[in-house]
């Protein structure tokens, strides 16, 4: 078993557990396939290096109608997943910004809602359908889990991780690993 799969196996356990437990204190109950799309949701958001918003959501989601269907489809699942994630993890943050969660509950509800009807797979249409019409109590869910260690201190982390990947020292890596994230630097894709 590589180093990779034993990582990424462990972080979807741990995931699974997080988004398990969150439910039964917000007395959310739902498929298990929404439940392990949370799951994947956040494993996603977990990798370094993952930009949330290098551009504003709504650009992205207008752009995504002028786009053949299979790249709509991604493009729209990527607002929305992010519209859910930003809104449950940063609830805090984002009261404090010019743009509130309400608007990007409202962002990720509608193209949850535009997902479940034109969806790739006729399997989908249920767990989009299910994320859109109940998208205020899986954002409770992911606030749950935003209260545990592992997000409260993201922002710091992300600044810790940028700040690794400049100097490469062992107390940054050291730090993140107890935080549980592995340091990892993307290849380079600039030329020099």
């Amino acid at each position: 078993m590589s180093h990779s799969t034993l990582e990424t196996g462990s972080l979807t356990a741990l995931f699974h557990q997080l988004v398990r437990a969150a439910m039964a204190v917000q007395q959310v109950e739902s498929s298990e396939t929404t439940e392990f799309y949370l799951v994947q949701l956040l494993e996603g958001y977990a990798r370094p290096g993952r930009e949330l918003l290098d551009r504003p959501l709504a650009l992205d989601y207008l752009e995504a109608f002028h786009l053949p269907a299979s790249q709509r489809y991604e493009k729209l699942k990527r607002v929305a997943d992010t519209a859910l994630f930003i809104t449950g993890i940063f609830v805090d943050s984002l009261e404090r910004s010019l743009v509130g969660p309400d608007y990007y509950a409202a962002l990720g509800r509608t193209a949850y809602a535009r997902l479940s009807a034109q969806p790739p797979r006729a399997s989908l249409a249920e767990l989009f359908g299910e994320l859109a019409g109940r998208f205020p109590e899986f954002v409770r869910v992911l606030a749950e889990i935003s209260a545990q260690e592992l997000f409260r201190r993201q922002e710091d982390t992300v600044r810790l991780y940028k700040r690794w990947l400049h100097t490469r020292g062992r107390r940054e890596a050291d730090l993140l690993l107890r935080r549980g994230i592995i340091p990892f630097a993307p290849p380079s894709n600039q030329r020099h």
